[in-house]
């Protein structure tokens, strides 16, 4: 589908990267089936450099160069009516990758661990955790939605992923929104709490003003923002403790 019009694709070249299409009058649309792997390489540095802003000194969040990798599998024939999936459909296509820079944080054993006891969907929680992390970017920094991404973890899938909260630029090389990120993701993971907490929408699912993102690539599923706010509350103790260390700092600095 392209600017409201279906068309049916005949015939794809990848060598030339062109596909061929006429327009047609289709009840489904199609849409992929992709994972996105965001590959962590890390600092080509034996020991970090002594760091001169001592902001970067009070976040645990790491900024670190990476790999994004997209793996097409297929697509999925969508009713237009219902969007029920029609069918699926296999097709394999080249892998396509770049490199760019990304800032993350562990997420802490401890909060896994409590969201667990409670019986509730530890992925889910960290899939809308990125999400309202990006949303809340930004009121502190001057960039647009379309320059950070986050990393969508689909709660149905039981491949491996890694127990963090990660942004990554969406450009090949870097943007450099995410190295403004770094030192103020602590603030970022504070005012995320605050803007799930005041917004009014349902609980399941949320809404656009609070964890959902446009530039989700498992188009939001598996959200429930009580999901989020219990693993935000468990992880209460650890943002007081920032806020005390962080006032602590700004006093040695007086």
């Amino acid at each position: 589908m392209n600017q409201g019009k279906t068309y049916l694709v005949t015939s794809l070249d990848l060598s030339r990267k062109i596909a061929s299409c006429y327009v047609a009058d289709l009840k489904y649309y199609t849409k992929s089936r992709d994972n996105t792997d965001i590959h962590v390489i890390g600092s080509k540095y034996a020991y970090r450099p002594q760091l001169s802003n001592i902001q970067f000194s009070r976040t645990p969040a790491r900024g670190d160069p990476c790999k994004v990798t997209a793996t097409w599998l297929g697509y999925h024939c969508v009713s237009r009516g219902s969007n029920e999936i029609m069918e699926t459909v296999d097709h394999v296509l080249p892998k396509y990758s770049y490199e760019s820079q990304a800032v993350w944080v562990p997420v802490p054993q401890s909060v896994k661990e409590a969201v667990i006891m409670k019986d509730l969907n530890f992925r889910a929680g960290q899939h809308a955790a990125s999400h309202v992390v990006l949303n809340v970017v930004p009121l502190r920094i001057i960039c647009n939605l379309s320059d950070l991404a986050p990393e969508c973890i689909d709660p149905e899938y039981t491949r491996y992923y890694p127990e963090r909260i990660l942004l990554y630029d969406r450009h090949p090389g870097g943007s450099g929104v995410s190295v403004q990120v770094q030192p103020i993701f602590m603030e970022l993971l504070i005012a995320a709490l605050e803007l799930l907490t005041s917004c009014r929408c349902s609980e399941h699912g949320g809404c656009p003003n609070c964890l959902q993102s446009f530039a989700c690539k498992e188009y939001n599923e598996g959200e429930v923002k009580r999901k989020l706010s219990d693993q935000e509350s468990e992880s209460g103790t650890s943002t007081r403790k920032f806020q005390k260390y962080k006032r602590c700092g700004d006093e040695q600095m007086k």
